[in-house]
């Protein structure tokens, strides 16, 4: 069974109190919306500036950026949709087969402030529900103008980690297979 991890640690490090709630409700938001709660996509725009820009700067395919309201909120429509989607893998000793997108959970890490700016690090587990899967780190650097997003980078190491949940292995999923369940994973975070 897939479990899904609650705690964040380690949050603020002189972060400015306006930002830092912003920050945590934005990721709390995200864990709802992957939850497949789909009040949490207008809940999201609330933070955001009308003419905000998104930024996926992950290794491609997972690259993207999504200029104003509607992308972006588009952008978290999608991800409502993504939670239980089947992926196709093709695994060395099994060949190809069907897996189902069970966890997607972060972890925040760390929270630092700088002016109008907070970077955020992370580390998410992406598992299926046939318990496959694996944590990946990260960051995300937030610009704030008057109290809203303005703009967000998102950044993901190419390089998957064993995951900190013990019922997920990334043994037998192939450099593909990996690509493939961040693609799945990664419509928004």
């Amino acid at each position: 069974m897939v479990t899904k991890s609650t705690k964040t640690s380690k949050l603020t490090k002189g972060a400015d109190k306006g930002m830092e709630k912003v920050v945590k409700t934005y990721f709390e938001l995200i864990r709802s919306l992957r939850a497949g709660d789909e009040t949490s996509v207008p809940r999201l725009m609330e933070l955001w500036d009308p003419d905000g820009t998104f930024d996926f700067g992950g290794a491609p395919p997972l690259v993207g950026t999504f200029k104003g309201a509607i992308a972006i909120q588009t952008l978290y429509s999608n991800r409502v949709k993504a939670g239980g989607m089947t992926v196709q893998l093709d695994t060395p000793s099994t060949k190809q087969r069907d897996v189902t997108l069970g966890v997607v959970d972060t972890e925040v890490t760390h929270l630092r402030t700088d002016g109008n700016r907070a970077v955020v690090g992370w580390r998410t587990t992406i598992g299926t529900k046939e318990n496959q899967g694996f944590d990946v780190a990260g960051s995300h650097l937030f610009t704030f103008r008057d109290g809203k997003i303005k703009s967000l980078r998102v950044s993901v190491s190419p390089k998957p980690d064993q995951s900190r949940l013990q019922n997920l292995t990334v043994a037998d999923l192939s450099v593909e297979d990996v690509g493939r369940l961040s693609l799945a994973a990664w419509p928004v975070v």
